[in-house]
């Protein structure tokens, strides 16, 4: 098993989690506003995440993305198996499974994948050796298209560096008492020498936001971040410069607010940065300007820029949508890595109150009158929102019935006791995150579409009696349930 495992802990079930900076809607969204072609995902396409866990992302992509042809790869039986059930209830026949280890898929034969459009992996770049590292990127050289995409998230230097000391921590405590009980002592200890004036948390004030944000997470989440035998944060010149050697240039973050350094480096070291001409040179210096803890970039085999004239015919095509929960108007407030960030009204009401009637094109919100003569700043505004959680790509109408498939088998899973938090939303070629009330109430919905106001909570406490109260139901009914259909998240029953 220790030769299988390479060092990385697979004691405890990894959490079903979902990621929409790896769907194919976002990837090729944000390379538009980066001024790259991306592949085109009007037309098949092929699409692998890496480590993909009980793949959650992998499954949403497909059931949301009925054009696109899904892989997710993991090691894990178990997580394959669990991906592979789901897609089963779901009747997802563009969702692949295979379980392989990185190094026996690096050396398998050329059908054990199709070329690829999107190669996208989430955290796991951190967690494994650096012989697996290299078996990533022989895999990548390999099976990635010309004009293929690939994003890799991963923690990074230096804002992920204080934490190796805690990492060691907590990996000696589960070595002692266990994976589970380890993890809850080490970390109490963690807090008792940060309560008690420990040193590194007062050289270091960040530390302590971060372990409490650490705290957190569930048990099965912590143990395959922090108890595998290579965890280590990245520097991103090492990451561009493997990811250039199997044929990729960088060319941006599925971060927004990480393309637009007006509003995510600190004003006084933006004319340093922005002097810099070498990639590697310049993102370690936003690293450092940003105290980066995570990245998410975005490489392509052989960079595709679009001539100003292709931009800005591509970005003008480019729908949006308002997310449930989106601010009507008025100034934002942004919480960035440098701290709180102040957008004023007259840039983003205007953008809000038009796509609260529903999704429109960049051209569009372009012809209104605020932004006459300003499609940067429509389109950093747009990019601003997109991170904030209050809009999301949209796509033309596709085919809602696989996603209405899943979503039905994962709040069925969600009635029975398992975590899965997201519902696929056809609309968004995505997934949206769903508290466990609203999931309780789609599946009492489900099974009696004529449940409504004290019969719903009824329904729903029936299933979960902590579960909801009444303000929650009323608020799903009244503002989920028509948000959700419009999205394609679920059939229209009126």
């Amino acid at each position: 098993m220790k030769a299988r495992t390479d060092g990385y802990h697979t004691g405890l079930a990894y959490p079903a989690l979902f990621h929409r900076e790896l769907t194919p809607a976002w990837l090729t969204a944000v390379a538009t506003a980066l001024g790259h072609r991306a592949p085109d995902a009007s037309a098949p396409y092929t699409w692998c995440e890496l480590g993909c866990g009980p793949s959650l992302t992998t499954l949403i992509s497909a059931a949301a993305n009925p054009g696109g042809t899904f892989h997710g790869v993991d090691f894990d039986p178990a997580a394959i198996a669990h991906a592979r059930g789901l897609a089963g209830q779901a009747e997802l026949d563009n969702a692949h499974f295979l379980q392989q280890s990185f190094a026996e898929l690096a050396g398998a034969e050329d059908s054990a994948l199709p070329q690829l459009d999107f190669i996208v992996m989430h955290g796991v770049l951190s967690w494994i050796s650096a012989d697996n590292r290299r078996a990533v990127m022989r895999i990548v050289e390999r099976w990635l298209k010309p004009g293929g995409i690939v994003c890799m998230a991963y923690m990074t230097q230096p804002g992920s560096a204080p934490m190796m000391a805690m990492q060691r921590m907590l990996r000696r405590s589960a070595e002692i008492a266990g994976a589970t009980a380890g993890l809850a002592s080490g970390l109490a200890l963690m807090r008792k020498l940060r309560d008690g004036g420990a040193g590194q948390f007062a050289v270091v004030p960040e530390l302590g936001a971060q372990l409490d944000q650490v705290m957190m997470h569930p048990p099965g989440h912590l143990a395959h971040e922090f108890l595998g035998d290579h965890w280590e944060p990245l520097h991103v010149a090492d990451v561009l410069g493997a990811a250039e050697q199997a044929g990729c240039s960088f060319i941006g973050s599925a971060t927004p607010l990480e393309n637009i350094d007006a509003v995510s480096l600190p004003g006084g070291t933006q004319a340093t940065i922005g002097a810099l001409s070498d990639a590697a040179l310049r993102e370690t210096a936003k690293d450092i300007a940003r105290n980066q803890t995570l990245r998410r970039d975005i490489y392509q085999r052989g960079p595709k820029p679009l001539t100003p004239a292709e931009h800005r015919q591509a970005l003008q095509a480019r729908q949006f949508a308002a997310l449930p929960g989106a601010p009507a108007g008025g100034a934002l407030r942004f919480d960035t890595r440098i701290g709180p960030v102040d957008g004023p009204a007259q840039m983003f009401s205007p953008l809000l109150q038009a796509l609260s009637s529903g999704p429109a094109s960049f051209g569009s919100l372009l012809a209104l009158p605020a932004y006459a003569g300003h499609g940067g700043m429509l389109n950093q505004a747009c990019q601003m929102l997109l991170w904030a959680g209050h809009l999301h790509p949209a796509l033309p109408t596709a085919a809602a019935a696989p996603a209405q498939r899943l979503n039905r088998a994962l709040w069925r899973a969600a009635a029975a006791g398992h975590g899965h938090g997201w519902l696929a939303a056809p609309a968004l070629g995505s997934g949206l995150p769903v508290e466990r009330p609203a999931m309780l109430a789609a599946h009492a919905r489900d099974l009696d579409p004529s449940l409504r106001g004290e019969a719903l909570l009824a329904a729903v406490r029936a299933l979960d009696p902590e579960a909801a109260d009444a303000g929650q139901l009323a608020s799903f009914e009244r503002t989920l349930l028509p948000a959700w259909r419009q999205l394609g998240v679920l059939a229209d029953s009126s």
